[in-house]
């Protein structure tokens, strides 16, 4: 399997990438922008889009729309600090698979995160 992973924070892209490969052997692409996203979109397969929402120059939803209407239909999971319900119901409106908050413990919440990953896989392609 392998996802794409974005988000403004270096340090974090690392940190998520290093943990979903060691410790949920889940390979992943990272990237710091929506935009470039977007390019890698273009050219390359995902299983899942795991994207941060609070970015520069496009913001998490706006990624989503962007890529909905560009009929890219990669499963997309919202990953973010941000918590609010309305953030959730727009994302979920506009096409999201799954919708995570960035709290707590990070073992706790890469693991989430993870069982997210294989459960929006599952359901989207039988794995």
């Amino acid at each position: 399997m392998k996802i794409l992973l974005v988000d403004d924070d270096p340090l974090f892209l690392e940190l998520s990438k290093t943990f979903l490969e060691v410790f949920h052997d889940i390979t992943s692409d990272t990237v710091n922008s929506a935009r470039e996203a977007l390019q890698r979109l273009e050219n390359y397969s995902y299983d899942v889009v795991v994207s941060d929402y609070d970015m520069p120059l496009m913001d998490g939803i706006t990624f989503l729309k962007t890529i909905r209407d560009k009929r890219i239909d990669t499963p997309f999971i919202l990953f973010t600090g941000v918590g609010r319900d309305e953030l959730m119901h727009q994302a979920i409106e506009n096409g999201a698979d799954s919708f995570i908050q960035k709290i707590g413990d990070p073992k706790t919440q890469f693991s989430e995160l993870s069982k997210r990953i294989w459960q929006t896989v599952s359901s989207n392609t039988g794995y």
